[in-house]
């Protein structure tokens, strides 16, 4: 058996091209708790423009599950396997899940998928506006500031622009972040230098 926790947690699935809708539909159909992000883009055809949503990483959605439903997934048309290391399926945390759907959520919200392996950033707390509650990292990017959110096990991250106003840098107590993703974050002495009119908590 390769799960031997029966508690329930997210994965990530890597899909046929073109298949992420349907497969998010058989697996609701089968009651399995799935989430595919999508965003709006505006396409251009020849006679007309029209807004369409889809899928925000492309070949990828996100299944909860436990061993009960793990070969379930496998055996729906278009799933490939899961995503993992060693052989092992790599479990998704809860908060960079809801990351996404905080990001995802925000219409108004130009959202940038990375696959470059962006230098640690500050860590912080939007405070206020439509992402307020969201925790990342701070990171500039081409001469702006934007809010970034790391999914480890996609290798990827998610990044979208950010007033400094809008947030609160934080000082972890330890040389990685509460969450448990592992990388350092500059100190607190550096964070005021840099944003000296956001008050570091």
């Amino acid at each position: 058996m390769i799960l031997k926790k029966p508690e329930y947690a997210w994965y990530a699935i890597y899909t046929k091209v073109n298949s992420e809708k349907k497969i998010f539909k058989n697996l609701q159909e089968q009651k399995i708790e799935s989430y595919l992000p999508l965003r709006k883009s505006l396409r251009q055809w020849s006679d007309r423009k029209k807004w369409i949503e889809e899928p925000l990483f492309r070949c990828y959605l996100f299944v909860r599950v436990s061993y009960k439903e793990f070969f379930d997934v496998l055996s729906v048309p278009g799933v490939v396997c899961y995503i993992s290391f060693g052989g092992r399926p790599q479990s998704i945390p809860d908060y960079q899940i809801n990351n996404i759907k905080t990001l995802v959520r925000q219409d108004n919200i130009d959202i940038t998928v990375s696959k470059e392996k962006l230098r640690p950033g500050y860590k912080a707390e939007v405070l206020v506006g439509p992402l307020k509650g969201l925790k990342g990292e701070i990171v500039e990017i081409s001469g702006q500031y934007r809010i970034l959110i790391r999914i480890d096990t996609m290798g990827l991250g998610l990044h979208a622009n950010i007033s400094k106003d809008e947030v609160k840098i934080l000082e972890p107590d330890t040389d990685t972040d509460e969450e448990g993703a592992g990388y350092p974050y500059h100190s607190q002495v550096s964070a005021k230098r840099k944003f000296n009119n956001i008050s570091v908590q």
